[in-house]
């Protein structure tokens, strides 16, 4: 697929066929998130493989929202804030580290035909504790990852207009 036509593409998904996701597919969705840059190529984003069903439910539990329960599998990303750097203005970039590997991944289960849906909404004590993750480790976002029962509509998005300025804030742009 076009890379364009693979961002076009991408939808949040919750519904799921109960289909297995063979392992050269899955391996390629992990090495596109290996592939992303991270601050000083520390390359500090982990990634837990979630399929045993019972794991599964423990972390729907500490999702909140029911339908992740039915999903047929997991992708869990962590990273210890050591192993990234802070800005100039000491704004601490393990957080951007994982989320640019994690939409790396998700951008490849995309072109690959799967569907995903990033959360942001969990308890990561919760997280932590099902999946063992050690205690320095913080879990920044999970994905379920399977093929998709239905096509979601597109999104309305804000013209470009709206949200890209020229050279200074708030000075629009034509293009």
């Amino acid at each position: 697929m076009d890379f364009t036509d693979v961002i076009k593409s991408r939808r949040s998904i919750r519904k799921f066929k109960e289909d297995i996701i063979e392992d050269e597919i899955l391996e390629r969705i992990i090495e596109a998130g290996r592939l992303a840059p991270t601050w000083a190529n520390k390359q500090g984003v982990r990634y837990i493989i979630v399929k045993d069903s019972s794991l599964i439910k423990e972390i729907a539990n500490a999702t909140t929202q029911k339908w992740t329960e039915n999903v047929p599998m997991f992708i869990v990303v962590c990273i210890a804030p050591n192993k990234s750097g802070k800005n100039m203005n000491n704004l601490e970039y393990f957080t951007v580290d994982a989320a640019i590997c994690m939409e790396h991944l998700i951008l490849a289960a995309t072109n690959e035909g799967l569907g995903t849906c990033w959360i942001g909404w969990f308890d990561e004590y919760k997280i932590k504790s099902t999946l063992s993750i050690p205690e320095k480790v913080r879990v920044i976002a999970l994905t379920p990852l399977g093929y998709s029962k239905y096509t979601p509509r597109e999104q309305n998005r804000k013209p470009i207009e709206q949200i890209c300025f020229s050279e200074k804030y708030g000075t629009k742009i034509k293009f």
